[in-house]
């Protein structure tokens, strides 16, 4: 009697055409492009589990079925990123044992009991491996479009020679105050600039540990040399702010982005006056 490797191997193309039919919309669904894709992941998929049906050691925690562990993680991994859904990864994963299971009832009959039990003890395993790889690609993927709306939302923009616009837009907390302060001062530093604008019209909260940070920005931004100007700051801000009695003595404010730029030009005016006046 043949092994389960070589009843997966002699009717590979079937057991891959089964499992492609159910893919969310089967074969013909709404992404072909993910389908032409997984068509190929799953051929190397069932190529691995027959290499380690066909090895004879059936220990899910060796060696050997570590290859098959990776090719199923591929495989989820690939499905977070095309925008599959858990369920269908999932339900993808655990139709193998529909499909080994009507394979083993044609081609062995009565003896396939203990054939099948080996095959759903390695997809429960697959579906364990499959659903860890999702979470950590989802996580992975959320993580990097929060810092790229992060990036888009805090930019340093050279407006002038020497003066540079960082507007901010959302809701800071104490890990973005820091991100605003280092990215502020790596601008300042590359541009060569002199004065900074930091609009926070588009934030909506400003409390007490936003203004903290802020006044950490100046003054780090001040040792580089260089000035900043705070616009934007609204009515009930500046009233939340003077009943946390919150020290905003070191800042230079504005109300609008408008007099904030006016107030820049005076003050880098200002400083060309100075050095041009210098002995030195």
């Amino acid at each position: 009697m043949h092994s389960i490797g070589q009843i997966i191997l002699d009717n590979r193309g079937a057991v891959l055409d089964a499992w492609l039919e159910r893919l969310p919309g089967g074969a013909a669904g709404a992404r072909p492009a993910t389908f032409q894709l997984l068509k190929i992941e799953l051929g190397m998929l069932v190529d691995k589990l027959v290499a380690y049906f066909n090895a004879g050691d059936h220990d899910l925690g060796g060696p050997l079925f570590k290859p098959v562990e990776d090719q199923a993680a591929t495989i989820s991994a690939a499905c977070a990123r095309d925008g599959l859904t858990p369920l269908e990864t999932a339900t993808l994963i655990m139709s193998l044992k529909t499909i080994t299971r009507d394979l083993l009832d044609r081609e062995v009959g009565g003896d396939r009991d203990g054939m099948r039990i080996g095959v759903d003890a390695v997809v429960d395993r697959l579906a364990l491996v499959t659903f860890a790889a999702f979470v950590e690609t989802r996580e992975d993927i959320i993580q990097r479009q929060g810092r790229a709306l992060l990036d888009m939302a805090t930019p340093a923009l050279p407006i002038w020679r020497h003066i540079i616009l960082m507007p901010l837009v959302g809701i800071i907390d104490t890990q973005r105050a820091r991100q605003v302060m280092e990215w502020l001062l790596e601008a300042l530093a590359r541009e060569e600039a002199h004065i900074a604008i930091l609009d926070v019209t588009g934030v909506p909260l400003i409390d007490s540990r936003v203004a903290l940070h802020l006044t950490k920005t100046v003054e780090a931004a001040r040792l580089l040399g260089s000035q900043v100007i705070v616009t934007g700051i609204s009515p009930d801000a500046a009233q939340t702010l003077v009943k946390l009695d919150v020290d905003l003595s070191s800042m230079i404010t504005r109300g609008t982005l408008q007099v904030g730029l006016a107030e820049a030009f005076r003050l880098l005016a200002q400083r060309n006056q100075g050095m041009s006046g210098s002995p030195f």
